[in-house]
């Protein structure tokens, strides 16, 4: 079977896709190593800090992760004092801790900066109509 024309341009562009991301975590990781985080924890850590209190399911809903990659980082997470889980009825919801919130208010600002100065080759106008085709590409 051979890929029509249409087919290989859009596979072209996944893979351009899939390289510019992989760059840009490289470069995330490298950044984030100085605050004993990764990419993933990051994200996580974000989400709880934008959603707090939330259970471990609506996490990993949100994420898109395996309830064992959850549970992993909840743990890990929790022996470095940056969350606490608190039990109400039959669920355990999920905070920030003081401690979870002064790394994010160290590493937020720069990392940010990072992510956007990814995108300085391309005009305003060029980010924007990238981040309208992103939105669309979600859906």
């Amino acid at each position: 079977m051979k890929l029509s024309l249409s087919e290989k341009v859009k596979l072209s562009c996944w893979l351009s896709i899939l390289q510019f991301v992989q760059k840009s975590n490289t470069q995330s990781n490298e950044f984030l190593k100085q605050y004993n985080l990764n990419v993933s924890k990051f994200d996580m850590l974000h989400h709880i800090q934008k959603n707090q209190p939330i259970t471990q399911k609506e996490l990993g809903e949100k994420l898109l992760l395996s309830k064992g990659g959850v549970s992993q980082m909840i743990k890990q997470f929790e022996t470095d004092g940056w969350i606490t889980r608190q039990q109400k009825w039959k669920e355990k919801y999920i905070s920030l801790t003081d401690r979870g919130q002064e790394l994010l208010d160290c590493c937020f600002f720069e990392q940010s900066k990072l992510q956007a100065s990814v995108f300085d080759n391309l005009t305003k106008q060029e980010v924007v109509q990238l981040a309208k085709i992103s939105k669309k590409l979600m859906k």
